[in-house]
């Protein structure tokens, strides 16, 4: 048997009735916006991915204590005390990202050591996105190739919009969605090991942007990354690409990389006596500072002689 499901979105961001039929509602409604038919037993699955895994992650510190971050206005106590409500790697990565000489120019020494520094250098919403993409990769070892994968989507994406001339907003859109696209896979994969299960590639493939969703609403992530999962074709502005189109991009670059070489290799010069930096060792750069150097290598071009 087949559902169609296609609704009206609820107001709803979470279940309220209890039960199989209670959640199924909440899954189906969350379904609708995808505007895609589901099989029972895919529902029932989902299903069970919600009550088994999303319900109950827990990120090694209550997610509430990120509001500061929602308040322009906050008082930088609140914020430096943030660090010590946050697991010591996710800040140590906030760091390494916030002193990036090529995200940020040159910084002073001592400045790591003001997480309130790092929190404005990188933007309080984004740090508030990076804090829980961090949180969630950083669940189980086994998920690090999946993040190896999205932190590559996310610098390349951001390049990309840098090149083609984004403005800031923009950029932000494109790296911050280019990092979640695939957070709906973790679960997915959470569920096999705590399950002791595999799930076939395509159901993960086609249902993972749901349970993303479900991830963004549950953690109150901004509503523009909403976009990420909906969005079904190459998006055009009218004389340029839109940041979905980036990331589609940097998607299709990234997947393709990692499928044939388990990680992003791009051909780029390479500092050297004329030059300071290039678009190769901006990307390394990146890679050191939020420490997934591993998951990407800068070959030379071609010799022209």
């Amino acid at each position: 048997m087949v559902r169609s499901l296609y609704k009206q979105r609820t107001d709803s961001c979470s279940p309220i009735a209890e039960g199989d039929a209670g959640m199924n509602s909440y899954m189906e409604s969350l379904i609708a916006e995808l505007k895609r038919e589901v099989p029972e037993p895919d529902l029932a699955r989902l299903t069970d991915i919600y009550e088994k895994v999303i319900e109950k992650l827990n990120l090694g510190f209550d997610p509430s204590v990120l509001i500061v971050l929602d308040n322009e206005d906050a008082h930088q106590t609140d914020i430096e005390r943030l660090k010590f409500k946050i697991k010591e790697q996710i800040v140590a990565r906030l760091l390494g990202r916030a002193n990036s000489v090529i995200l940020f120019g040159k910084v002073k020494p001592g400045d790591a050591s003001s997480f309130t520094k790092v929190i404005m250098r990188m933007g309080m919403k984004p740090a508030k996105i990076y804090i829980l993409a961090l949180a969630l990769f950083l669940l189980d070892p086994a998920l690090e190739p999946l993040a190896g994968r999205s932190f590559s989507r996310a610098i390349l994406g951001r390049i990309l919009a840098e090149e083609m001339g984004f403005k800031s907003t923009a950029v932000e859109k494109v790296e911050m969605g280019s990092l979640l696209l695939e957070i709906g896979r973790i679960p997915a994969i959470l569920y096999e090991i705590q399950e002791s299960t595999s799930l076939d590639e395509h159901f993960v493939s086609t249902w993972h942007p749901l349970l993303g969703l479900a991830l963004l609403r549950k953690y109150e992530m901004p509503d523009y990354l909403e976009e990420t999962f909906l969005h079904n074709h190459f998006s055009l502005l009218h004389r340029s690409l839109s940041p979905l189109a980036v990331i589609d991009l940097a998607d299709l670059v990234v997947r393709q990389s990692f499928a044939k070489h388990g990680k992003l290799i791009v051909e780029s010069p390479l500092p050297d006596a004329t030059i300071d930096s290039t678009l190769g060792s901006n990307i390394l750069d990146q890679f050191s500072a939020i420490g997934y150097r591993k998951f990407v290598e800068v070959r030379l071009p071609p010799s022209s002689d």
